[in-house]
């Protein structure tokens, strides 16, 4: 159940929250009853910026969700839009403030709403053999399971070609964020291990050309083995919503 907070600098109409309640609960996709609005008026004489008056009259949209969107970008476009046609204010205007308050933890009528961390299963069998997610989605971050270069069939995707294999893992981790819906530009972190440090350039440029400018922080160490002898990485990664 979202809750909209509305500080709107200069005049609106009289029935504008039940209309901001309206179009928000289209953008959710949620029920009548759903999406609370709350409203304040601030006049102009008491709004200002650095340097003196200014004719610009602002919205200001505090968003308050029990769990955290998980596409927010594609959210907030939307919703800045829909309080841009109500209040007939331009788009650059009206600013959002999302705020999970508490960590994500909020209370409807003194019921606490608790964010639950989720975890998804790819169907592996390895995750039942061993005990793990294949990632794990907990307020904002997301955790991808370190993955090895795996083909289709489940045999090793080209055997002893550190460029490609490096490539693969990394496929198959944005294979497995799109399931959010995310992508490689949501990812911050990736730790790749690797059996032969002596062929960090192929595996750099994998993941260098991957990553285009959206580079996220690394690390590249060495180990003994991996699962498979002909395996010669595995990265894991971490994604922000």
């Amino acid at each position: 159940m979202p809750i909209l907070e509305f500080e709107i600098v200069g005049d609106a109409p009289a029935d504008v929250a039940q209309r901001l309640a309206d179009a928000a609960g289209e953008v959710f996709g949620l029920e009548p009853g759903r999406v609370w609005v709350k409203l304040r008026r601030i006049a102009p004489d008491d709004y200002a910026e650095n340097g003196g008056s200014t004719s610009v009259e602002p919205v200001f949209v505090k968003v308050l969700h029990a769990d955290v969107p998980v596409a927010i970008a594609s959210e907030v476009e939307r919703l800045t839009a829909v309080i841009s046609n109500v209040l007939a204010r331009p788009s650059e205007n009206v600013h959002l403030f999302y705020e999970p308050s508490g960590g994500g933890r909020v209370a409807f009528g003194g019921d606490v709403v608790t964010l639950e961390r989720t975890r998804h299963q790819s169907g592996a069998p390895w995750e039942d053999l061993v005990g793990y997610s294949r990632m794990v989605r907990d307020r904002g971050h997301v955790y991808v399971t370190g993955t090895a270069p795996v083909a289709d069939d489940g045999s090793t995707f080209a055997a002893g070609k550190p460029y490609e294999q490096a490539l693969r893992c990394l496929e198959l981790i944005e294979r497995a964020l799109a399931e959010l819906p995310l992508d490689r530009s949501s990812i911050v972190r990736t730790r790749m291990f690797v059996t032969d440090i002596d062929l960090w350039e192929e595996f750099g440029r994998a993941h260098r050309e991957f990553f285009g400018s959206s580079r996220p922080a690394t690390t590249m160490v060495e180990v003994r083995r991996l699962i498979r002898a002909d395996m010669l990485i595995e990265i894991e990664a971490d994604a922000t919503v």
